[in-house]
């Protein structure tokens, strides 16, 4: 079993080249055999013809009957010399026979010592029929192995005097196809050894990626956010590395937020368990006179809502991300319910100096959403809009009813929030750092709560800010029954 990729590829490339040339070497092999047979094919009928034509000069015609000839084979014939010159010529045995095959010249070393050695009938019989014949066989009477056979019939005014062969061994292509692949693998060996190196510093550079993917998931999973991918192209790998260090930086973004989180939280805890227990102590002990404790058991009142909006805001939070958190919507009015909301930071306004327009003359807005949770909604909204106005600033509450929805803008004078921290206001844990100095007691959760609660009723929420001038988050909600909800 291979053990990288790098491995597995350079394999699977290195076989296909192998195999791609083990096919040329025998697609080469049956066109070598095919020209070959060709080639032998044409030479040897071609010869045979010629040598049946010459042959035929050496005929005489039959005393008595000049339809018939018989050839001339005495002694004083040049026939069988001249068939031995051809014979040599040619590289071949050269026979001539009669009508009915019999061997009549055979030149050069006989494979057979049969005196009477024909050529099979079957093989006149098609010279008969055709005048050509050709063929790779063993003639049993003749020779012992497969020759090449080229046949054809010698002629005069019409009449057969009998056939001409012409017949090489068969073994001599073998050694043809042999050399011709000899020199193929010579010349694919040296192509191998070159691709073999192109592939292995092809596929070595493209597992690099790969090598450095693994590195970075390690390290990802070792809790180091901070390693980094090239992105060096634009193919694939390039795409997967860009998309591993945005989930890099998004991991590092969260995991500080978490950390920012837990220490808000602990400090959100601690602080008002501090408060609330030396606030306690001291009136249990006497520290605290007795006219003083409806004073300081209000502080202790605000201190334990502090914590009960953190606790639900736990809470919730952890409902939306095991998707528990059930949505049960009604009827309301959003302007009556902003109006209540409002009323709940009367005191902290007036010690702001703060001026609060719109909502008075805001027109009825009825809304089919669940009222406890659009509840929290208009709540962290206004809250951080009274947190984070100047002092003597303005906040401005603006509804506007249509036919399917509501609109609900929540608009404050103030630093604001810079641009390139915009996108974020959302997220979960997050706050932003020129606001907390302002900010002492966020948790980072309010934004990310709301924005959940918005989208669980199908509506949407989005913040415009310009830098030291305003900031306003703005939502909408279906004005009528919603039955996916």
């Amino acid at each position: 079993m291979f053990k990288s990729v790098f491995a597995k590829y350079f394999s699977v490339v290195s076989l296909a080249i192998c195999l791609s040339f083990l096919t040329l070497a025998a697609v080469q092999s049956v066109v070598s055999a095919r020209y070959w047979l060709d080639e032998k094919e044409q030479l040897f009928t071609e010869n045979a013809h010629k040598i049946a034509e010459s042959a035929a000069e050496f005929s005489s015609p039959a005393p008595g009957d000049e339809s018939r000839y018989t050839l001339y084979l005495d002694k004083g014939s040049t026939l069988p010399a001249l068939a031995d010159f051809l014979a040599d010529t040619l590289e071949a045995d050269v026979m001539i026979t009669d009508t009915r095959g019999v061997l009549l010249i055979k030149t050069r070393s006989p494979e057979s010592s049969n005196a009477f050695a024909a050529i099979p009938e079957d093989v006149i019989a098609s010279l008969q029929e055709n005048d050509t014949y050709f063929a790779v066989e063993e003639f049993d009477d003749i020779y012992e192995t497969r020759h090449y056979t080229a046949g054809a019939p010698i002629l005069k005014n019409g009449v057969r005097l009998g056939y001409v062969f012409v017949a090489a061994p068969a073994g001599n292509m073998f050694s043809y196809l042999w050399q011709n692949l000899r020199i193929f693998l010579m010349s694919a060996v040296i192509v191998l050894i070159l691709a073999a190196v192109a592939v292995y510093i092809s596929t070595y550079r493209m597992s690099m990626p790969l090598r450095k993917m693994a590195a970075a998931a390690k390290a990802f999973g070792s809790g180091d956010f901070s390693y980094r991918l090239p992105e060096n192209g634009r193919d694939e790998v390039a795409e997967l590395a860009k998309e591993l260090n945005s989930m890099a930086q998004s991991l590092s973004r969260e995991e500080e937020m978490s950390r920012t989180f837990v220490a808000n939280v602990s400090h959100e805890l601690r602080t008002p368990m501090t408060t609330i227990s030396g606030f306690v102590d001291g009136m249990r002990d006497g520290t605290i006179p007795p006219e003083k404790h409806g004073f300081y058991l209000s502080i202790v009142s605000d201190e334990v809502k502090r914590l009960s909006r953190l606790v639900q805001a736990m809470l919730n939070l952890s409902r939306i991300d095991n998707q528990s958190l059930k949505v049960c919507p009604a009827a309301f009015d959003l302007t009556a319910l902003a109006g209540k909301t409002l009323l709940s930071f009367e005191q902290r306004i007036d010690e702001k100096h703060l001026r609060i327009t719109g909502i008075d003359n805001a027109p009825d807005a009825p809304v089919f959403a669940d009222e406890d949770l659009i509840s929290q909604v208009v709540y962290n909204l206004i809250d951080n809009a009274v947190k984070f106005t100047n002092e003597g600033g303005e906040i401005d509450l603006e509804v506007v009813p249509t036919d399917d929805r509501v609109t609900f803008t929540v608009r404050n004078t103030g630093e604001g929030i810079p641009s390139d921290e915009l996108p974020y206001v959302f997220d979960r844990f997050y706050k932003s750092d020129r606001s907390r100095s302002m900010d002492k007691t966020g948790a980072g959760l309010g934004l990310f709560l709301v924005k959940s609660i918005i989208g669980l009723h199908n509506g949407e929420i989005t913040v415009r800010s310009v830098q030291g001038e305003f900031c306003a988050f703005e939502f909408w909600l279906p004005a009528r029954k919603n039955t996916e909800i």
